[in-house]
Parts: structure tokens; C-alpha cells; sequence
């Protein structure tokens, strides 16, 4: 189902930056939104510095191909439990106000944080959401590959990440999508604090499927005339990051009408299979300690012994018109763009 989508010709449209220190290394995981004519990037950089911190960088386009990128970055970790860095941004506006729901990383646990901004450049963070949600009580299981193979990790608690918030209130309330290795509902009364349900909405499916290992969320819901149309992360049991989607009911975003067979997006040009990939053996943990060469070396060898994961990686996507627009992180490196009408999208649910 990939051709659904063209590459734009110019991928990847965002590469690092050697001589902004904040985005010297890699760029990914973007999150946009078209508003006002334009598309607004806001988007994961990791420079080169001590243990690879990431930041969240701003960018602005015309036609969603050609971004201007502003010289500091939009948000910084500055507390401790988020003194390893800001990752993977997503982009909602409901009213006047944007919200950016994004993981905050003390470097052993991710928790879901918020953000808010009434110009996408001045941002007020207001915190983990979560005041009291587990991990594990509310039915997540860990999954890490060793050897290139699948594995249960037990003991996580507060692990928490990868928000989307629904660009509408539903009932009156905030309504959020949001995990990894599950995906779970949340709701809000403020869009800042937030009650995260105790059992998973998506699991990963059992057999010949690309999301039969874990599931991760994608971008912000959109809406569409058969309903909500959500683009999620499924990892199958050869690593392989892929996109496919359900659709949800409008009135109900908890009743699913449809759920993708396949992926409807995945690696296949070289700038997505391959990269300084952060689930690579050892993590970034590892990869930081190594230089330019041992690095690249690295690699190589895991690409040989096929233990390198494949990547692409959304959490932007846009709906003008019928251009539905996927925004994309590839191997965890640079970021990319595609384009897919969204009548075609919807034609598989038909």
C-alpha cells in the first residue's frame, strides 16, 4: 500500500545543521501544522554535544517542501526530569491556543509533557500531564529487541510518551490518543492535566502482520467525512518501523470502523533504511560514546547482520484540500515529506 504516497523529490527537505550546535547530529519526529497558509514545523534535534540532549526546533514553509529553520531552538530541557531532552513534538490547535504534547526524558524515563503557545513561537511548558498513571497497572508491556529478536522487559512505571491530541473537543472534553508499545485514550477538562485511561485502546495483533511486535501513536487525529482518521507506528518482529491507520467513529473516537490490514507506509528509499537509529544495540547510550568512525562502522556491521532497524516515523500530517501530507522522520536522522490524496486513504475503508 505505499504507493499510495510520493516522496517528495527533494527529501530529505531537513538535514542537520553542522554550525547550529543544537541540531549539528540529527533531526526527526516532526510535528506540523498547516495554519494560516503555512506549514509550521516544530520538530526533534539532537546535537553532538554531552549525552546527545535533545531540543525542539522551529521551522515555517510555504508548500510544506522548502522550510526556513530559525537559528535557536523553540524549547530546551532545562529541569530535571527533563534533562536529557524534548522528543517527538506533536502539534495541535483548538481554539486559539496550540497545543504540543511531547515526551520529556530525564535519560530513563519518557513522560508525556505539555506545552502551550498562542504564536507557535513563545511556548509556556506546563509539565508531565500525568499526575497518577502507570505504566505497567494500566496494561503496557515493554518490548525490546536483543540480537535482533523481540523481548519482554519487565519493571517500567511511569513510561509515558507520544501524545496526540484531537484537534476538537469531543463530550466537552480534551481528548488525547497517546503511548508506546500500546496506545491508550486520555481525557482533560483543561487540555494540561490529564487522566489517562487503565486499559489500551490499540494492541499490536497477533501473526503475519507489520504491527504484530508493538504499536506507537502518530500524529493528531484528522477529520474526515467517514471519520477520524489516525496514522500510527506499527513494529513488527524484524524491526521495522511502519505506518497504517484506523478510522474512528466521530461521536465515539473509542468505536473503531476500520483498522489498516497493511501498512500503508513504509522504509524503501536509502535514506530510510539506514541511520543513527536510537533502538540500534546499546542506544544512544552506547553510540555516544563512540566517534565519527567506530560510529559509522557501527553501522555498517548492523546493517550486515541485520539487526539494523528500518524507520520511518511520523508525527506531523496535514490535510489541505485532499492533500493529506505525512511528515517523517527518517532513520532517526533527517526528516522527509509525502503526499497521498485522501480519497484513496478513505477508499480502503470503503
Amino acid at each position: 500500500m505505499s504507493d499510495l504516497f510520493f516522496r517528495s523529490p527533494k527529501n530529505p527537505i531537513l538535514k542537520p545543521q553542522s554550525d547550529h550546535w543544537w541540531e549539528s547530529k540529527k533531526l526527526y519526529n516532526p510535528g506540523v501544522i498547516f495554519d494560516k497558509g503555512k506549514y509550521h514545523m516544530l520538530y526533534r534535534a539532537m546535537g553532538a554535544g554531552e549525552n546527545w540532549k535533545s531540543s525542539i526546533g522551529y521551522a515555517v514553509s510555504d508548500n510544506g517542501e522548502d522550510f526556513h529553520r530559525f537559528n535557536e531552538p523553540a524549547l530546551t530541557g532545562v529541569d530535571e526530569y527533563e534533562m536529557r531532552g524534548l522528543e517527538d513534538p506533536r502539534i495541535t490547535k483548538i481554539g486559539d491556543t496550540y497545543y504540543m504534547a511531547y515526551a520529556s526524558f530525564d535519560g530513563v524515563t519518557p513522560r508525556l509533557s505539555i506545552a502551550i503557545s498562542k504564536d507557535l513561537i513563545h511556548w509556556d511548558k506546563k509539565g508531565p500531564v500525568f499526575a497518577d498513571w502507570q505504566f505497567e497497572q494500566a496494561g503496557g508491556v515493554r518490548i525490546k529487541f536483543d540480537d535482533g529478536k523481540p523481548t519482554i522487559k519487565p519493571k517500567l512505571t511511569e513510561w509515558s510518551k507520544s501524545g496526540a491530541i484531537f484537534p476538537e473537543l469531543i463530550n466537552g472534553k480534551y481528548v488525547m490518543m497517546f503511548g508506546e508499545y500500546n496506545i491508550w485514550f486520555a481525557e482533560s477538562t483543561d487540555g494540561i492535566n490529564w487522566i489517562g485511561d487503565q486499559t489500551p485502546f490499540l494492541n499490536p495483533r497477533l501473526g503475519d502482520y507489520f504491527d504484530n511486535t508493538f504499536v506507537e501513536m502518530g500524529p493528531p487525529p484528522i477529520k474526515t467525512e467517514m471519520g477520524w482518521l489516525v496514522l500510527y507506528h506499527g513494529i513488527n518482529d524484524k524491526h521495522w518501523y511502519q505506518v497504517g491507520c484506523i478510522l474512528l467513529d466521530l461521536q465515539n473516537p473509542r468505536k473503531i470502523i476500520h483498522r489498516s490490514i497493511s501498512s500503508i507506509f513504509k522504509p524503501e528509499m536509502s535514506y530510510e533504511m539506514t541511520g543513527i537509529v536510537d533502538v540500534l544495540p546499546g542506544g544512544l547510550h552506547s553510540l555516544q560514546k563512540m566517534n565519527e568512525k567506530e560510529l559509522q562502522n557501527f553501522i555498517i556491521e548492523s546493517d550486515k547482520n541485520n539487526t539494523m532497524p528500518r524507520v520511518v516515523f511520523c508525527c506531523g500530517a496535514t490535510l489541505v484540500d485532499d492533500e493529506l501530507r505525512i511528515f517523517y522522520g527518517a532513520g532517526d536522522s533527517v526528516i522527509c515529506t509525502a503526499t497521498a490524496n485522501i480519497q484513496d486513504i478513505l477508499h480502503l475503508v470503503k
